[in-house]
Protein backbone atom coordinates (compact mmCIF):
# COMPACT_ATOMS: atom_id res chain seq x y z
CA UNK A 1 0.00 0.00 0.00
CA UNK A 2 1.36 3.41 -0.95
CA UNK A 3 0.03 6.14 1.27
CA UNK A 4 2.94 8.56 1.24
CA UNK A 5 4.23 7.50 4.66
CA UNK A 6 6.66 4.76 3.64
CA UNK A 7 9.42 6.51 5.59
CA UNK A 8 7.31 6.37 8.77
CA UNK A 9 6.55 2.69 8.15
CA UNK A 10 10.30 2.07 7.84
CA UNK A 11 10.85 3.75 11.24
CA UNK A 12 8.20 1.51 12.81
CA UNK A 13 9.81 -1.57 11.22
CA UNK A 14 13.19 -0.53 12.63
CA UNK A 15 11.70 -0.05 16.11
CA UNK A 16 10.07 -3.49 15.91
CA UNK A 17 13.42 -5.03 14.94
CA UNK A 18 15.08 -3.38 17.95
CA UNK A 19 12.34 -4.67 20.25
CA UNK A 20 12.73 -8.20 18.85
CA UNK A 21 16.54 -8.02 19.11
CA UNK A 22 16.18 -7.34 22.84
CA UNK A 23 14.01 -10.45 23.13
CA UNK A 24 10.96 -8.50 24.25
CA UNK A 25 7.45 -9.22 23.07
CA UNK A 26 6.08 -5.81 23.96
CA UNK A 27 3.28 -4.30 21.95
CA UNK A 28 2.86 -0.66 21.12
CA UNK A 29 -0.01 1.52 20.09
CA UNK A 30 1.61 3.24 17.11
CA UNK A 31 -1.30 5.70 16.85
CA UNK A 32 -0.24 7.08 20.24
CA UNK A 33 3.38 7.25 19.18
CA UNK A 34 2.59 9.00 15.90
CA UNK A 35 0.21 11.49 17.51
CA UNK A 36 3.11 12.90 19.51
CA UNK A 37 3.53 14.01 23.07
CA UNK A 38 2.57 17.18 24.91
CA UNK A 39 2.45 20.16 22.60
CA UNK A 40 2.87 17.93 19.56
CA UNK A 41 6.46 17.00 20.38
CA UNK A 42 7.65 13.91 18.49
CA UNK A 43 7.79 10.68 20.50
CA UNK A 44 11.00 8.74 20.98
CA UNK A 45 10.71 4.95 21.03
CA UNK A 46 13.64 2.54 20.95
CA UNK A 47 15.97 5.50 20.37
CA UNK A 48 14.07 6.58 17.25
CA UNK A 49 12.33 9.95 17.03
CA UNK A 50 9.00 9.56 15.29
CA UNK A 51 7.31 12.35 13.35
CA UNK A 52 3.91 13.64 14.39
CA UNK A 53 1.11 12.82 11.93
CA UNK A 54 -2.02 14.93 11.67
CA UNK A 55 -4.15 11.87 10.93
CA UNK A 56 -2.87 10.19 14.12
CA UNK A 57 -3.68 13.27 16.21
CA UNK A 58 -7.16 13.32 14.71
CA UNK A 59 -7.75 9.62 15.42
CA UNK A 60 -6.52 9.93 19.00
CA UNK A 61 -8.69 12.97 19.66
CA UNK A 62 -5.75 15.28 20.25
CA UNK A 63 -5.56 18.87 19.07
CA UNK A 64 -3.84 19.27 15.69
CA UNK A 65 -0.46 20.96 16.11
CA UNK A 66 1.54 23.12 13.69
CA UNK A 67 4.31 20.53 13.32
CA UNK A 68 1.97 17.68 12.38
CA UNK A 69 2.74 16.18 8.98
CA UNK A 70 -0.02 15.80 6.43
CA UNK A 71 0.80 14.44 2.98
CA UNK A 72 -2.76 14.17 1.72
CA UNK A 73 -5.37 16.78 2.61
CA UNK A 74 -8.18 14.24 2.05
CA UNK A 75 -6.81 11.50 4.31
CA UNK A 76 -9.05 10.18 7.06
CA UNK A 77 -8.04 7.85 9.88
CA UNK A 78 -9.45 4.34 9.85
CA UNK A 79 -12.32 3.65 12.21
CA UNK A 80 -11.47 2.46 15.71
CA UNK A 81 -12.21 -1.24 15.82
CA UNK A 82 -14.01 -2.26 18.97
CA UNK A 83 -12.52 -5.46 20.30
CA UNK A 84 -14.42 -7.64 22.73
CA UNK A 85 -11.17 -9.35 23.73
CA UNK A 86 -10.77 -7.39 26.96
CA UNK A 87 -13.54 -6.28 29.23
CA UNK A 88 -14.07 -2.53 28.96
CA UNK A 89 -13.72 -2.02 32.71
CA UNK A 90 -10.17 -3.44 32.60
CA UNK A 91 -9.01 -1.18 29.80
CA UNK A 92 -7.13 2.07 30.46
CA UNK A 93 -9.33 5.18 30.51
CA UNK A 94 -8.26 6.28 27.02
CA UNK A 95 -9.06 2.90 25.50
CA UNK A 96 -12.45 2.89 27.27
CA UNK A 97 -13.29 6.26 25.70
CA UNK A 98 -12.29 5.09 22.22
CA UNK A 99 -14.23 1.83 22.62
CA UNK A 100 -17.31 3.67 23.84
CA UNK A 101 -17.09 6.07 20.87
CA UNK A 102 -16.71 3.16 18.41
CA UNK A 103 -19.66 1.28 19.91
CA UNK A 104 -21.90 4.36 19.76
CA UNK A 105 -20.97 4.80 16.07
CA UNK A 106 -21.80 1.14 15.45
CA UNK A 107 -25.17 1.53 17.15
CA UNK A 108 -26.04 4.60 15.09
CA UNK A 109 -25.02 2.86 11.87
CA UNK A 110 -27.35 -0.07 12.58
Amino acid sequence: MHNGYEDVAALIDEALKRIAAKGRKSRRNWWDTLSGGPGGKGSIREGITFPVLRVAQSRQGRPITQNAICRNENERPPEVVSSRRWAVKKLPAKARRLTKRARSRDARAS
